[in-house]
């Protein structure tokens, strides 16, 4: 009978710690200068992302478990690449913050948009630990495709991590840069 009880308790101290421990991030690690690969960084209502959310927080007024969502930088976007890109284009959702038990993460939301790249666009992907690598446009397509089609296809230092980027747009609306977000 000792053992029974000494074993229950164990469980439920072992418990009561996993549930404690596991209440989100004790503090917001966006900065909300320069471009982040942190998956933390959300739109504010002013650079395109309403809010949205499908966790216990809202992206309008923070709260839940994950605190209030941190601002991208003005002229920044997340979207969820939907189709493989092609040469010059690719078909993307507008991404929105969503409260997740491990932080914000981003999830594609409503209908695909079509993007056009301009001609100099710069191209990073994701080396884990939010490190990115500067490679050339065509190798971020290939690798975007690889991810929907053929995951065993991306070799070290890259992975497969949810197809969201961080696009800027130039003033005719083409892709200027964009930057892969590494989350676990």
């Amino acid at each position: 009978m000792t053992r029974t009880r000494r074993l229950i308790s164990t469980v439920a101290v072992v418990a009561a710690l996993g549930a404690a421990t596991a209440c989100g991030p004790e503090e917001d690690t966006a900065t909300g200068s320069g471009a982040s690969s942190q998956p933390s960084a959300k739109p504010s209502a002013g650079s395109g992302g309403n809010g949205g959310n499908s966790g216990s927080g809202s992206a309008d007024n923070g709260g839940g478990d994950c605190g209030q969502p941190p601002k991208l930088p003005a002229g920044h976007k997340m979207v969820e690449v939907a189709a493989p890109p092609s040469k010059g284009s690719m078909s993307a959702k507008d991404a929105k913050p969503a409260c997740t038990p491990n932080d914000w993460i981003y999830r594609g939301d409503g209908k695909a948009n079509y993007y056009l790249f301009s001609e100099n666009v710069k191209a990073e992907l994701a080396t884990g630990g939010g490190a990115t690598k500067t490679v050339p446009v065509g190798e971020l397509w290939t690798h975007a495709g690889d991810c929907m089609t053929n995951s065993s296809a991306v070799k070290s230092p890259y992975s497969c991590s949810g197809n969201i980027y961080d696009i800027t747009l130039d003033s005719e609306g083409k892709v200027k840069t964009i930057k892969e977000i590494w989350h676990s």
